[in-house]
């Protein structure tokens, strides 16, 4: 129970990051920018933690090759065609595709690595998507190459997830891979937007207050998050990240003073349902092997 709420409270701290990427776009930064300023403020509080905490910063070559290419492509990457796509096709319709990546981590998850899916997961994977479809209130088919952005971060972003529980990485401590992934997706950008002339310098208080809550709801959520992935397995892990768009919206009623809709009631309810149907599955389980020894 107490892996599941980990992820829970990482995924709610997750839903805020909307908001401040919000903000600062208002403030006047493009996509490029607030990415790579996000994980460099990452970096630094994240160094800050492993040091105080005197936790270790070694690694392996094969690792740092590993987190680098999963972060960037997993994590990185997919921030930046989630933003470019809401150019396209609503919020919505850009949310209700993307968070379809529990189904896709379940499909990896079977077919790749074997693994069993009961009942019960197979039916929370269904509510959970049933509630972002709710939530995202589509107004619009949208542009095909806005879909096939979405669709693109949808299919990377398992990757990420998967590769926390299976790549060599997986043994190391989740603040330790948080920092490794952020100084690559940093390094990343650096160069990208040095190659597009895209990167914004920054001149405003405020946008140095919302990088810095941008770069505490990346480490908070992502650290949390990974440590369920490893403890629940990705599949499940996955699902139970969905509370992340649910925060999102209702942050969204109460910060930005968005209209709190019926869809908006039921989709977080339906989100919250498929939690506890992958908490009746644990709790069916435990019980099930208690029968057994006694």
């Amino acid at each position: 129970m107490k892996y599941i709420l980990t992820v829970v409270i990482g995924s709610i701290v997750y839903g805020f990051l909307p908001i401040f990427v919000k903000n600062l776009q208002i403030l006047g930064l493009n996509s490029e920018s607030i990415i790579f300023y996000r994980f460099i403020f990452t970096v630094v509080i994240s160094f800050s933690l492993i040091s105080i905490t005197k936790k270790s910063f070694a690694i392996s070559m094969k690792q740092f090759k590993e987190i680098s290419f999963f972060g960037i492509l997993g994590l990185g990457v997919t921030s930046l065609v989630v933003a470019l796509s809401l150019d396209y096709i609503s919020t919505g319709l850009a949310n209700m595709i993307y968070f379809g990546y529990p189904a896709v981590v379940m499909i990896i998850m079977i077919t790749v690595y074997k693994e069993k899916v009961s009942r019960y997961k197979l039916l929370s994977v269904i509510v959970a998507i049933l509630g972002v479809f709710t939530l995202s209130q589509i107004d619009t088919a949208g542009s095909v190459k806005g879909v096939l952005l979405a669709l693109i971060a949808a299919f990377l972003y398992p990757l990420y997830i998967i590769s926390n529980k299976r790549a060599s990485f997986a043994s190391l401590d989740t603040i330790v891979v948080v920092f490794y992934t952020s100084i690559s997706i940093s390094i990343f950008f650096f160069i990208q937007t040095q190659i597009t002339g895209t990167l914004q310098p920054l001149e405003s208080i405020y946008v140095y207050y919302n990088l810095l809550a941008l770069a505490l709801c990346t480490i908070i959520p992502l650290t949390l998050v990974l440590y369920g992935v490893r403890k629940l397995g990705s599949s499940t892990a996955a699902v139970i990240n969905m509370f992340e768009p649910t925060t999102t919206v209702i942050a969204g009623v109460f910060i930005h003073k968005e209209v709190f809709s019926t869809n908006i009631l039921i989709g977080s309810s339906l989100v919250i349902l498929s939690t506890f149907i992958i908490v009746l599955e644990k709790t069916r389980a435990k019980n099930m092997n208690v029968e057994t020894n006694l």
